[in-house]
């Protein structure tokens, strides 16, 4: 591991404890036994270094999403075509399998982990942070399902419903077990069956007869 490796990790591992407004750049530079002059010589301050956490989280999340056919677009964009062929003909299984997919790797992967741990203290130290917190586990998935659901209903696949409370009722139980599952990680098992459950239950009160 390089230099600026060990300092990003270092970073992410103090903002994830103290949140982004309590961790500075000496804080950051002392455990690594190097001067905060030689912290400047690889990153500009301690908004870069966080600006790259945050590029290295959405890689690691796109190799996932790509996976399981789940492409964002542009806030003023349609759902990408793929994306609705592939949902339209996919079952309650397969379904549940992708959502419990994507929640076990936000849940256990450890870059992941510590990334959503600092954003959510980071949350409470400032308004932009908070915002950066809500758009990205919230608004992003929300507004894709809304769209996607929009688009089954019109090509006969969904029930025909207001899209964006349909997103809402998919997506705040999932919400629901990852924040009780972050709080209580013994209760891992408990909490992915219990999403398993709501996908599968989600998935036959509102698919159209096929």
């Amino acid at each position: 591991m390089n230099t600026k490796e060990q300092i990003i990790n270092e970073a992410l591992r103090q903002f994830a404890e103290k949140g982004y407004a309590g961790t500075s750049m000496s804080d950051i530079a002392k455990p690594l036994d190097i001067s905060k002059a030689a912290l400047y010589k690889h990153f500009k301050g301690k908004q870069e270094i966080f600006d790259r956490i945050i590029e290295d989280s959405e890689r690691r999340f796109d190799d996932l999403l790509e996976n399981l056919s789940v492409h964002f677009q542009a806030k003023d964009a349609g759902t990408d075509p793929e994306d609705v062929r592939f949902y339209a003909g996919i079952n309650p299984v397969k379904l549940s399998s992708n959502v419990l997919s994507f929640v076990r790797f936000a849940m256990t992967d450890p870059y992941s982990i510590q990334v959503r741990h600092m954003l959510k203290i980071s949350q409470f130290q400032s308004r932009e942070l908070g915002s950066l917190y809500t758009r990205r586990y919230v608004d992003t998935m929300l507004d894709y399902d809304t769209k996607l659901f929009g688009e089954l209903m019109k090509a006969g696949f969904m029930k025909k419903d207001d899209p964006k409370q349909m997103a809402l009722y998919f997506c705040a139980p999932v919400f629901m077990y990852m924040e009780i599952w972050d709080r209580e990680p013994e209760k891992e098992h408990e909490c992915m069956e219990a999403i398993r459950k709501h996908v599968s239950h989600f998935f036959e009160m509102t698919a159209c007869e096929r």
